[in-house]
């Protein structure tokens, strides 16, 4: 590359890990172009280079990886799929809206999604509207942990997983002390598809 190629890689690659450490999220390719000043086809051009000669992750989306996000602990980027309600259930949704990366020391080691949280059912341990619930995808699940739960043929729902000793069933439980508005919801069968690891607050939908 010539050295003015070699600027413009530099200032993409910078951009990309500035705009990570202070979001925790990736970049699109046109948040690039408008941060950087550089046009979006010369962005692409320059992403699909740098994945060839092995400088950076990237699938043609928003999953892009440098070698700083490595060298630093990060997993591989996560997909956010959609959003989970933390309420009343909802119908489970599956579309990936961005990708973020996350650091191993934080959430350990394993197979992780994201979902963007919706109401505020949990809000006594601390998931807020907006936060990104952390989760590790798994089917199993132990009393006590907070899990994400497809229930009643396909309603989803952010929860404590609980057990009525008396009824001998399990139950959906709101951390949230009003517990008129956020009932428990006792279930006859639940599938857990994954274990909340940690959230991610959005300071933006706080203030």
């Amino acid at each position: 590359m010539r050295r003015k190629n070699e600027e413009n890689k530099h200032v993409i690659l910078d951009y990309i890990n500035e705009y990570f450490n202070l979001n925790k999220t990736i970049p699109s390719v046109r948040e690039i172009s408008e941060g950087t000043g550089i046009a979006i086809s010369t962005v692409h051009r320059y992403l699909c280079a740098m994945k060839e000669s092995g400088e950076l992750e990237y699938n043609g989306r928003r999953n892009i990886g440098t070698l700083r996000m490595d060298k630093e602990g990060y997993h591989p980027a996560l997909p956010v799929l959609g959003s989970v309600t933390c309420g009343p259930g909802d119908y489970e949704e599956e579309n990936i809206i961005e990708y973020i990366r996350m650091p191993e020391r934080l959430v350990g080691k394993g197979n992780f999604f994201a979902l963007v949280a919706k109401g505020e059912s949990m809000t006594d341990i601390g998931v807020f509207p907006g936060d990104y619930v952390i989760i590790r995808k798994q089917d199993t699940a132990e009393i006590g942990d907070i899990i994400v739960a497809l229930y009643d043929d396909g309603f989803n729902n952010l929860k404590k997983l609980c057990f009525d000793e008396e009824k001998e069933q399990y139950y959906l439980y709101s951390c949230n002390k009003d517990q008129k508005k956020y009932a428990p919801i006792y279930v006859d069968e639940l599938r857990v598809q994954g274990v909340v690891v940690c959230t991610v607050h959005n300071i933006g939908k706080l203030l």
